[in-house]
């Protein structure tokens, strides 16, 4: 059967911010997180200046395009409200949130998040439909940027468009980073159970257990309890899953994941926990780890547990900044994503990304633009996620055969060697050779087996992964990629085809 290639997926041109929020489309999606329903597609993402706060909702038909569909929370007025204290009951029910994280200028002098004027700014949102039939809305608030003193709660809906109305806060933190920051909420329904993935820099990330029920913490416990001393930190802030300073933390939970042991294939269910870690500005970049127990404990390749300090740190690192080689985008800094698995079985991960095109082009000074960008991933032998690092744009995994690969590419591809280093990386070409050698500027071997599956030996390492078709946006041409993780490094390599598909 011949390889199913995608069509041009046509993507919105990439926009700098404007005061026409409504026009945005991908741009400024900062955080984003993506519920199916019905059909249609929710994004979800962090308050962004310039548009109604409350959060940002984006809908989409077909996954590559997306649209402004208002914001979470009906805030419009809100403000006076929340600074007087009369929000219970009203305007989405966020005062208990709002007086937990509201900030004074005068304590920290800049980068206030909950003003004393009754504004907001929400983060890093999680929506999932809950057992309830209405849709369940992680939300966090923080007092200021950079600090600790935030908090976590959950909304519902009727509708995935909302209006939220908060239930409940489940996690809180003061500020002096003496326990996790309680912000970046995700959570996972498995097994029969829900959980509740949070936290960034200072302690790390944590675990908690809710409810599937009512979507509240099982063990019903309070920060007032914590305060008092009638809960150490385990006893309110739970289990704790990767240390330092990382963040948006994301659970995904497979059943069946085919992994090759000893010249045999076999299935194993795993927890994969990824997240993000690096200068929110310079250095970010995604790294993922696994455990077969919600709980953890979550290793890398290498069997060790997620740890970063400042901009290095452990975990497979699947993606970072990079650009193909005549590429005038580059991905830049790229984080904060959410895996998920449509109700057709694609997996994709939503990530945010930056580019520095519109600085290059003298058109601005930043890059602070955050566009969301999908990719879908597949599994290597080792049962690793390994990820297409174009734009997801309607590809479908499929069986691949070396003869395909040849005969397609002409063996012809630009690569991305990722380091632990958090500089960005320009793509280099090499040629996988009809005997077996590669040869550019890596040198080394491959072969094909299985499915669609590769191997790659070079730079002293063996990367495995799998090779599937993809739109290769900066050629304007369908084509296949390699997208492999490296055995003893744990550095993602990706390739793009260079051979132009007729």
């Amino acid at each position: 059967m011949a390889l199913k290639y995608p069509k041009n997926p046509k993507f919105n041109k990439l926009q700098m911010r404007s005061p026409d929020y409504a026009s945005w489309q991908e741009g400024c999606a900062h955080d984003p997180s993506i519920l199916e329903w019905e059909g249609r597609y929710y994004a979800y993402s962090t308050d962004t200046f310039g548009a109604p706060g409350g959060y940002q909702i984006r809908v989409s038909d077909d996954l590559l395009h997306w649209e402004y569909a208002g914001s979470a929370f009906a805030l419009e007025g809100a403000a006076s409200a929340y600074k007087h204290g009369e929000g219970r009951g009203r305007y989405g029910n966020l005062q208990a949130a709002y007086d937990w994280c509201v900030t004074d200028q005068r304590e920290v002098g800049y980068g206030i998040c909950t003003r004393t004027d009754g504004a907001m700014s929400f983060w890093a949102p999680h929506c999932v439909r809950g057992t309830d039939g209405k849709f369940w809305l992680y939300f966090c608030l923080t007092g200021y940027f950079g600090g600790s003193k935030s908090c976590i709660g959950i909304a519902k809906s009727d509708s995935p468009l909302g209006p939220f109305v908060c239930e409940g806060l489940l996690v809180q933190s003061p500020a002096g980073w003496r326990t996790p920051n309680a912000i970046d909420p995700q959570v996972l329904f498995a097994e029969g159970k829900m959980w509740l993935v949070y936290g960034s820099y200072g302690l790390g990330l944590y675990l908690l257990e809710l409810d599937p029920a009512t979507g509240l913490r099982k063990d019903g416990r309070v920060y007032a309890d914590f305060a008092a001393g009638k809960l150490d930190l385990a006893g309110y802030y739970g289990i704790h899953l990767a240390s330092g300073s990382v963040e948006g933390g994301v659970l995904h939970y497979e059943d069946a994941v085919p992994v090759l042991e000893n010249g045999k294939w076999t299935t194993k269910r795993y927890y994969y926990l990824m997240c993000s870690f690096g200068s929110l500005s310079s250095a970010y970049n995604m790294r993922c780890a696994r455990s077969e127990r919600p709980e953890g404990p979550y290793t890398d390749v290498n069997g060790n547990p997620v740890v970063c300090s400042t901009d290095i740190g452990t975990g497979n690192k699947m993606l970072g900044s990079f650009r193909w080689e005549r590429d005038p985008v580059d991905y830049f800094c790229p984080g904060h994503n959410d895996m998920f698995v449509t109700s057709g079985g694609v997996r994709l991960i939503a990530y945010h990304c930056r580019t520095n095109y519109f600085i290059e082009k003298k058109l601005s000074r930043s890059n602070n633009f955050h566009y969301l960008y999908l990719g879908q991933f597949d599994f290597n032998s080792d049962g690793w996620p390994v990820m297409n690092a174009n734009r997801y744009a309607g590809e479908e995994i499929q069986d691949v055969t070396e003869d395909e690969l040849l005969n397609i590419t002409a063996g012809k591809f630009e690569a991305v060697l990722f380091l632990q280093g958090v500089e960005p990386l320009t793509a280099k070409r090499v040629v996988l050779h009809k005997d077996g050698t590669l040869d550019g500027a890596y040198k080394g071997s491959w072969k094909m087996y299985g499915a669609r599956y590769i191997a790659i030996e070079t730079q002293g390492d063996t990367f495995l992964g799998v090779v599937m078709p993809a739109w290769i946006d900066n050629q304007n041409v369908a084509g296949l990629t390699v997208t492999a993780m490296g055995r003893r490094s744990g550095m993602a390599l990706i390739m793009d085809s260079t051979y132009r598909i007729e």
